[in-house]
């Protein structure tokens, strides 16, 4: 792979988007061999989790590169375009296993979006971003307007929406875009460190829980996210893992 790195330990699986030329640009090439490292990722069952990263300190995702984007003016090609984007994050969105943006710089536009196909964006002290498209004549070309409005509620999504304004990563804590804030050093080290707590877990309940955060996010009934998460449950109810556990606890009584 020309534009990805992939590095896999205990569990855990490193995406690095390696094109630092340009502050890890979104481009074409990009897009096709993500897609195939996420087939990969989700047909290993040793990875539990996907930590994604951008290459060096400056940026995690400046965006689509707009060497190849602007070179479409049309919307007969620009909608196929966008579209192709947008259907690779939400695959990511949809991924069945737990999936981190590790933003260690710069999160513009496109790269917002990115982060906001990932269940946890954990983010350097350092990092600025901002969902700046509004200000370009656009809006969110990938869809991400719809995740975001979906993550942080219609109101808090619109105030980044609509402003277009660029913040910190204190502040998009405050507002619910960012799960975790730590000091530029540690972000690596912090990121992994809750990577490995549920790489220990076993990958079938790890499975059974994105399954019932997704029903969650797609606004099921509630009764019905529960009958679901209960028969998911009863599903592994007695396998030979299960029962060695409990009679381990048992005779520990």
């Amino acid at each position: 792979m020309n534009t990805i790195l992939l590095e896999k330990k205990d569990g855990i699986a490193l995406v690095t988007l390696n094109r630092p030329e340009v502050r890890n640009a979104i481009s074409f090439e990009l897009v096709e061999e993500l897609d195939g490292c996420l087939d990969e990722l989700a047909a290993d069952q040793d990875v539990k989790v996907v930590i994604f990263t951008g290459a060096g300190d400056k940026a995690f995702v400046s965006g689509g590169d707009l060497g190849q984007f602007l070179s479409v003016r049309t919307k007969d090609k620009s909608y196929p375009m966008l579209m192709r984007v947008g259907r690779l994050l939400s695959r990511i969105d949809r991924f069945p296993k737990p999936t981190i943006a590790m933003m260690n710089g710069a999160a513009i536009g496109g790269g917002c979006e990115f982060a906001a196909s990932c269940r946890f964006r954990f983010a350097s002290e350092q990092s600025r971003m901002g969902f700046v498209q509004i200000g370009m004549h656009i809006i969110t070309g990938w869809g991400s307007g719809t995740r975001l409005m979906e993550k942080i509620g219609t109101n808090n999504a619109l105030t980044m929406l609509l402003t277009g304004e660029m913040f910190d990563a204190e502040a998009g804590r405050q507002i619910g875009f960012i799960d975790r804030v730590y000091k530029h050093e540690a972000l690596r080290e912090e990121t992994f460190a809750f990577a490995a707590k549920i790489a220990a877990q076993p990958i079938e309940g790890i499975a059974a829980y994105m399954k019932v955060a997704k029903l969650v996010d797609s606004g099921l009934p509630r009764e019905v996210c529960i009958e679901e998460e209960i028969d998911l449950c009863s599903d592994m109810w007695g396998s030979d893992a299960h029962y060695g556990v409990v009679q381990k606890f048992l005779q520990k009584k």
